[in-house]
């Protein structure tokens, strides 16, 4: 019946939820590991769940077992070999013991996309995080300017967890964006964006305009965020926005439909970020037309300076949830 239905849903999601809580841990531990130190945590975490807003867990949570890994683990071809010790010691921290990372769901709108690009030639910096972690720590009051950076980059990520969580979640912007994005929004570029505009919506609510509006506020947040770590680096003496992605990010966001641009993650010159309006579809639904615009830029980028080649990826953004997951395969 109905509720044998139901009390099998729910205990499906209870195990489901449990077996990403228990590979995003082990996951942790591994990654820890091999980097010999307890980073960020995003990137396995979004591995795991999808799009969210991730708090880290306490180093201390893994730093005891790490230690004693470092000090008692033996190397083997195929990996470490742990002792019977240390693997009761894995067992309890991965399934007993509490973290306390938070995560909470937040996507873009259905009708946004995201393309990522690997700068092919841009050189890897894996210092610069931890440069910029002890410009944080020991120098970033000595003006006002640098504590102001820190402190507005944070408020500037709240404010894009707020409209995506919030007003770009809202019915009327979702329905406004699903009408005119691909047609109208997304043919014309963020400055055109001001001023109004033809939509198929015969109230202001849920207008393209009313909806370009909004975007142009997530626009400009996030290009204060990149001013702010422009800015960061500079103080930092650290490349977080070196001025040649500067020049590629800024050229891309005058494309019609591109919200922003950016460099992700720790910064530097290995790779590039857009957020855009996805325009109609080519290429059999695969692309569309601004993603291809975007595409032709890079190429033409690349093509004047042989040293660095702008190559975009396939991966697109998940919405919560769309992490790891089982399959079965019927081979």
């Amino acid at each position: 019946d109905d509720s044998e239905v139901a009390n099998e849903t729910n205990g499906g999601r209870r195990e489901e939820k449990e077996g990403l809580r228990i590979a995003h841990n082990l996951s942790q531990i591994c990654h820890c590991h091999a980097q010999g130190k307890v980073g960020s945590g995003f990137d396995v975490s979004s591995a795991v769940y999808g799009s969210h807003v991730y708090t880290r867990f306490s180093k201390g949570v893994i730093s005891d077992f790490l230690e004693n890994v470092e000090s008692t683990a033996k190397m083997a071809e195929d990996g470490l070999e742990l002792s019977d010790t240390l693997l009761e010691q894995l067992v309890v921290l991965v399934n007993d013991i509490e973290w306390d990372c938070t995560v909470r769901p937040v996507s873009l709108p259905p009708g946004v996309e995201l393309l990522m690009a690997d700068v092919c030639g841009g050189s890897e910096s894996p210092s610069m995080a931890r440069n910029v972690l002890d410009w944080k720590k020991n120098k970033r009051k000595l003006g006002f300017m640098d504590d102001y950076y820190w402190k507005d980059l944070k408020r500037c990520n709240n404010k894009i967890v707020s409209m995506l969580s919030d007003k770009l979640k809202d019915q009327t912007f979702l329905d406004g964006l699903r009408r005119d994005g691909a047609m109208i929004i997304s043919t014309r570029t963020a400055e055109q964006w001001k001023k109004p505009m033809p939509s198929s919506w015969y109230k202001f609510e849920g207008s393209s305009w009313d909806v370009a509006l909004k975007l142009l506020d997530l626009r400009m947040t996030l290009l204060e965020c990149r001013q702010n770590l422009k800015g960061m680096g500079k103080s930092a003496g650290v490349p977080i926005e070196p001025d040649e992605q500067t020049a590629v990010a800024d050229a891309t966001m005058k494309l019609p439909g591109v919200i922003a641009a950016g460099v992700p993650g720790a910064g530097g010159y290995d790779a590039l970020f857009v957020i855009y309006v996805k325009g109609p579809e080519t290429n059999g639904g695969n692309s569309d037309q601004v993603r291809d615009e975007i595409g032709n830029l890079w190429s033409e980028t690349s093509r004047k300076n042989e040293e660095t080649v702008i190559c975009p990826l396939s991966v697109r953004a998940a919405g919560f949830g769309d992490g790891l997951r089982a399959t079965k395969l019927d081979w």
